[in-house]
């Protein structure tokens, strides 16, 4: 493969790959607030989910320094908290569910590239996709958890 077409080949990659996430980003605020009532499957809490677990890899500071594009197409930010009450609250957690399915999603776009690359060029593309989204997976169960657990200070 020649350097033209391997630059060929990733700038390709890279588009496949962007595009399929604008897709998950895209469609996302309209999924119905009823699919994101429960934490099912991959959004079930698991043992490792702590807020000492978090605060220990610095997930706050990560939290503020990385770029958050919740909003982007008529989404919501997650930056702040949209108010205090039990409904804003519950509210922002079916956002912060919604978010979290789409880096969920967003883990599997680098599939497709099996079918047309080089098994080592699909390998980078797969790592790079990953631990972006895990990043802003890890940020979002975080969240999660804070506001669980006010929710439930709340209702108790």
């Amino acid at each position: 493969m020649s350097v033209k077409d391997l630059l060929l080949h990733i700038a390709i990659d890279a588009l496949v790959v962007i595009a399929l996430a604008i897709c998950i980003g895209a469609s996302a605020p309209r999924w119905p607030n009823t699919w994101l009532q429960r934490d099912v499957g991959p959004l079930h809490f698991n043992r490792f989910d702590t807020r000492s677990r978090y605060r220990k890899i610095g997930i706050t500071k990560l939290a503020r320094t990385l770029p958050e594009l919740g909003a982007v197409f008529g989404g919501q930010s997650k930056k702040a908290l949209p108010g205090l009450t039990i409904e804003d609250l519950g509210a922002y957690l079916v956002e912060v569910r919604r978010a979290e399915w789409v880096h969920w999603l967003t883990l599997l776009v680098w599939l497709p590239l099996i079918f047309f690359n080089p098994w080592w060029l699909t390998l980078i593309f797969a790592l790079i996709v990953m631990s972006g989204n895990t990043i802003y997976i890890a940020i979002l169960r975080h969240n999660r958890l804070r506001l669980t657990g006010i929710l439930e200070s709340r209702q108790a």
